[in-house]
């Protein structure tokens, strides 16, 4: 039986795809350390309708002092250690070394009580998002979800090694 253009291109076509992911991988990887670009997953509605929950915001690093009112920052929130919030800033105070800003959600009806000190040299600054892709980023926070995708990861590399050594 002989092999045609037509029998190969199927068996190709997951190599293909797994190798596109390959770059897309890389290509994220380069735009994270060079560009300084991050990604944060809207969990509130507080930004609709701009950012609804789900969603996944991205994010560049900038220096403190450039950030300005109408800017969406990403900032830690006070009352809960180790999580972040995205709020537009409402209002800046530059009377001191480290700023001062007061933020709002788009949707709250008054601004955040409380007024944060910026203390760290740069402040990721929303720049774009990416509907319902935050979805699957909160899904990593599940330890059984990490060692599947960890596992299927290696198996699709195997399955790639296989396909390339024979």
């Amino acid at each position: 039986m002989t092999t045609t253009a037509a029998t190969r291109a199927p068996r190709r076509l997951p190599g293909v795809l797994l190798g596109a992911v390959a770059v897309l991988a890389v290509a994220g990887a380069v735009a994270v350390f060079v560009l300084r670009i991050g990604f944060a997953p809207v969990l509130s509605p507080s930004m609709e309708p701009g950012f609804a929950p789900g969603d996944l915001l991205i994010t560049r690093q900038v220096d403190t002092r450039s950030v300005d009112v109408g800017d969406v920052v990403v900032l830690p929130r006070p009352d809960a250690p180790g999580e972040r919030y995205a709020h537009r800033v409402v209002e800046i105070d530059r009377s001191a070394a480290e700023p001062l800003v007061r933020t709002k959600g788009d949707n709250n009806a008054a601004a955040d009580p409380q007024r944060l000190r910026i203390t760290s040299a740069a402040v990721p600054v929303v720049v774009g998002h990416v509907p319902w892709i935050g979805r699957v980023a909160l899904l990593g926070q599940y330890g059984g979800v990490r060692v599947a995708v960890i596992v299927f990861a290696g198996v699709c590399l195997l399955v790639a090694a296989k396909r390339a050594l024979w």
